[in-house]
């Protein structure tokens, strides 16, 4: 049947599952206004209500039937243009496929099918999905379906739920499924993948909807995330104030997390039942990215937040104002940059360059674009705190990130583009090819701001120019070294930082146009509703909306997406539009609750410590008992998780007292 919606032909076609094998509707069964279809033993039946609102057709979609069953709705766009397909936090297009590394994690291509994470179809539960939608993206415009995750079992003494699908399918197809299948398979860990599992009912149903917004191209799913989350959004419930949750993090910071006899933070780990003393399994020195300068700024700012208090606990352990120390005086002149590493991760002692990423192939003694950024952008962030407060900072600080920075400027591409590696022997850029470069353009617009040199700022609009095609096409790709340049979340941070600075800097309504694509991007990735993971401690009264996930690498929710409520909150301000106050109050309560699940729901731990894994659905769910039973999380003290929470409850410590 051909269903006519905002300008475009919608192709629906409907399956049913029988014997593992999808067998269509017949036509003959299908109107305008849906399809019934009976047999002796099942009836499966969809109806649709024309448009509820402009571009909007509400559906229903149920079966009963003697056996297990399952049921498709299927749309297809033939003929359109640039076809690029959608599900959030899974499908971006192909994924990069051209680029990647083979065998990681799901493609939608029809290249390698020896491998068994490349297909020409995808399918998997609804909730792996930060919004429960398959969207195509097209030339002109965008047509999504979205679908209940969860629909109750009836019919059956024992009830029960039966967990909905999404799926993709080259060239042009799309669509949600009654039940699910894990197709090809169950992508459970990057290059792990595992047998596919499903989920099947006799008498179940469930509701959506079909959107389509034309003329505004991949841009199109923005509207229709934002519908559906109005619909389906249900924040986090947490009880603990900001200020105890920061006195909590700064006490596990320096009481626990420090290490007195290497004179490290470290990140830790237990194995409960047995286990559940928190030891350290490597030293965290990174100046960047997962450790040094992202727990040195949160640390100062403790100092002039949390009072007495913060210097007692500080007198323990490394204060943010050595660590920082450290990482500029790690300043190479060969190359321009600082080492990665502010003391040796591992057995070599002279290695400062070789963090734990170098474990996946991409980068070998080198410099990191992402880990230079991220570092140059927090000592300059500390310093703007600082002097905020009318505190004097070390000038050594601004000149060390003013040395990084002209070293990426003399190096930049005329169109713009930073590398995504350098060299350590000397100044040049290794690979140009990802998004880690963007990381420099905040530091640079704070760098005029600190300096009043306008060269920075010039340096920086000719860099957002370039990395914004990757944000507005749904493109943003390599960043993180651990994901093979995977299609990420993180990496937009920078270019939401950076977006907001130029605007602030400018005032261009090009730079707050940015800002709301940025933010847009974002909520891809962060979840607008809750999920019923089946393992603990995430499996009762923990909500996965306002949690970010990584990337199509790695399939779980990490701490990181909480660097961008502050900007999100500004942008509410600016523009006037609650949606995005909204989206930012959604992470705020995630990082509480979550917070809140230590130690009696873990198992392990204090309140005031953070994994960086939290699982919403069937990805990652690696973790294991000592006795063997499944846990929705990591038995885990990372450093960069509980830094960048920290550096958010401070946040809104300082702007809601």
């Amino acid at each position: 049947m051909i269903l006519e919606i905002n300008g475009f032909q919608a192709e629906i076609e409907f399956f049913y599952g029988k014997n593992e094998i999808w067998i269509p509707v017949p036509k003959e069964c299908c109107t305008e206004t849906g399809c019934d279809y009976r047999t002796e033993d099942a009836r499966y039946r969809v109806t649709f209500h024309r448009e509820t609102a402009p571009g909007e057709w509400e559906y229903r979609m149920e079966f009963q039937a003697s056996y297990d069953t399952r049921m498709k709705l299927q749309i297809s766009l033939p003929g359109q243009e640039d076809c690029f397909h959608v599900i959030p936090c899974n499908i971006y297009g192909d994924n990069h496929a051209g680029e990647v590394r083979i065998g990681e994690f799901p493609l939608l291509t029809e290249a390698h099918p020896e491998a068994a994470f490349c297909s020409p179809y995808w399918e998997s539960r609804a909730d792996r999905a930060a919004m429960p939608l398959s969207a195509l993206c097209c030339r002109k415009g965008t047509v999504a379906v979205s679908i209940e995750p969860y629909s109750e079992e009836e019919g059956r003494e024992e009830g029960g739920t039966v967990r909905n699908g999404v799926f993709a399918a080259l060239p042009d197809s799309f669509g949600v499924t009654l039940g699910y299948t894990n197709d090809p398979v169950t992508f459970l860990n990057r290059s792990v993948p595992a047998a596919a599992t499903g989920s099947r009912g006799r008498m179940a149903r469930a509701a959506g909807r079909i959107y389509a917004v034309p003329g505004e191209g991949r841009g199109g799913i923005h509207k229709i995330v934002r519908r559906e989350y109005e619909r389906v959004h249900v924040r986090p419930l947490y009880e603990k104030s900001f200020r105890q949750a920061a006195e909590a993090m700064l006490e596990a910071f320096c009481c626990l997390n420090f290490d007195p006899g290497t004179g490290e933070y470290t990140n830790r780990k237990c194995r409960p039942f047995g286990d559940r003393k928190l030891q350290p399994w490597r030293n965290v020195t990174e100046i960047g990215w997962t450790g040094g300068a992202i727990l040195a700024y949160p640390l100062v700012m403790s100092r002039y937040l949390l009072g007495e208090d913060a210097a007692k606990q500080l007198s323990r352990a490394m204060t943010g104002e050595d660590m920082l120390d450290r990482i500029v005086a790690g300043y190479r002149e060969e190359s321009g940059f600082f080492n990665d590493l502010y003391a040796p991760a591992g057995k070599d002692a002279g290695d400062r360059l070789n963090g734990w990423w170098t474990y996946y192939g991409l980068c070998r003694d080198c410099h990191c674009a992402y880990t230079q950024g991220s570092a140059v952008y927090y000592i300059l962030k500390t310093i703007l705190f600082l002097k905020e407060r009318g505190v004097s900072y070390k000038e050594s600080w601004l000149e060390g990130c003013r040395k990084v920075l002209d070293t990426a400027v003399s190096l930049q591409r005329e169109d713009g583009a930073f590398g995504y590696t350098y060299s350590a022997a000397g100044k040049k850029v290794l690979d140009w090819e990802g998004f880690a470069g963007c990381w420099f353009v905040p530091g640079l617009v704070w760098m005029t701001k600190l300096t009043g040199d306008m060269s920075y700022a010039e340096s920086a609009r000719k860099a957002h120019d370039y990395y914004r095609d990757f944000v507005y096409n749904l493109d943003c790709y390599g960043a993180p070294m651990d994901t093979w340049k995977a299609v990420d979340q993180e990496g937009n941070l920078s270019f939401l930082h950076g977006s907001r600075l130029l605007y602030e800097y400018t005032g261009e309504a090009r730079f707050l146009e940015d800002m709301k694509r940025s933010a847009c991007y974002e909520f891809l990735w962060r979840y607008g509703y809750p999920t019923r993971p089946e393992h603990p401690p995430v499996r009762d009264g923990w909500n996965a909306c306002g949690g970010s996930v990584t990337s199509v690498s790695n399939p779980h929710i990490h701490p990181m997406g909480v660097l961008a409520d502050e900007d999100l909150l500004f942008l509410a301000e600016v523009t006037g539009d609650s949606y995005y106050r909204e989206r930012a109050l959604d992470s705020v309560a995630w990082m509480m609750q979550t917070l809140e699940l230590y130690p009696d729901r873990t198992g392990y731990g204090r309140y005031g410590i953070l994994s960086e894994r939290w699982c919403p659905s069937d990805g990652l769910v690696t973790e294991r008992y000592d006795n063997g039973e499944p846990y929705g999380s990591w038995f885990s003290y990372n450093l960069w998780a509980a830094a960048n929470v920290f550096e958010a409850v401070l946040y809104q410590m300082e702007n809601n007292s």
